[in-house]
C-alpha cells in the first residue's frame, strides 16, 4: 500500500500528489488522507476519471481514500503513461463553442448597480443564442452567481440542462462561506479548472 499524507494542503496540491502517486504505484492498493471535504471530493473526482472505484471514511475529522489499483491495465501506471478518461489530450480539444471564464458578479468597474444589472443581463442574453458555450467556469467572485439567491439561477440552470457545462471552484465557495449555499454546477478544483482551459479552443474572460 502506498499512502500520502495531504492534510493541510491547498487546491490543487491535494490532487497533484495524488497523481503522481497514482503514476508512480506500481500496483496494491493508494491511500490518501485530507482534512476537507473540497480536497475529499477533488480527489474522488479525480479517480473516478480514472475508472477507478475509490472508496472514503471518516476518522476524527480527516477522510481517508483508498482505491485499487488493479484495475488499472499492465503499463497504465508508469509515469506520464496515465490518459484522462476522455482520452489523449490531442485528441481532447475543444472546437468551436468558447468556455466563459467569469471571475467576478458585475460586468466592469464604475457603479456596482449597473455592473450586475449587466452581467444579469448577459447571463439572460447566452440563454437565447443558439450557439451555447461549451462550458462556464466561476471563480472568486464570480461564484456568488452560482449561489442561493443569485439573480441568474434560472438561467444557468436553463444553460446546464442544455448541456452547458458549469464548474465552480471549490476554494472560491469555501473562502466566502458560501458552500452551503451552492446550487447549481460541479463544485471543482483547480486542477480540472486548469485542464479544462488548456484543451479549450476558446476563452473569453468576463
Amino acid at each position: 500500500m502506498k499512502e500520502i499524507d495531504c492534510r493541510g494542503l491547498d487546491c490543487p496540491e491535494p490532487v497533484l500528489k495524488t497523481k503522481s502517486a497514482l503514476e508512480e504505484c506500481p500496483a496494491g492498493t493508494l491511500k490518501i488522507t485530507v482534512d476537507n471535504q473540497v480536497a475529499r471530493d477533488n480527489i474522488l473526482r479525480f479517480l473516478q476519471n480514472k475508472n477507478l472505484n475509490p472508496e472514503w471514511q471518516e476518522s476524527e475529522g480527516n477522510y481517508n481514500i483508498t482505491a485499487d489499483l488493479s484495475v488499472l491495465e499492465p503499463g497504465a501506471k508508469t509515469a506520464g503513461a496515465i490518459e484522462e478518461a476522455t482520452g489523449p489530450v490531442e485528441d481532447r480539444h475543444l472546437k468551436g463553442r468558447p468556455v466563459l471564464f467569469i471571475s467576478t458578479d458585475q460586468i466592469g468597474t464604475g457603479n456596482s448597480e449597473l455592473g450586475l444589472l449587466l452581467m444579469r443581463n448577459f447571463i439572460y442574453t447566452l440563454t437565447k443564442r443558439d450557439e451555447l458555450p461549451e462550458a462556464v467556469i466561476f471563480m472568486n467572485a464570480g461564484i456568488k452567481l452560482s449561489v442561493e439567491g443569485s439573480p441568474v439561477l434560472e438561467e444557468l440552470r436553463e444553460l446546464e440542462n442544455n448541456g452547458v457545462k458549469i464548474l465552480v471552484c471549490g476554494t472560491c465557495l469555501d473562502y466566502y462561506g458560501l458552500k452551503e449555499q451552492h446550487q447549481l454546477g460541479e463544485v471543482s478544483n483547480m486542477y480540472d479548472i486548469a485542464e479544462l482551459l488548456m484543451i479549450s479552443a476558446r476563452v473569453v474572460t468576463i
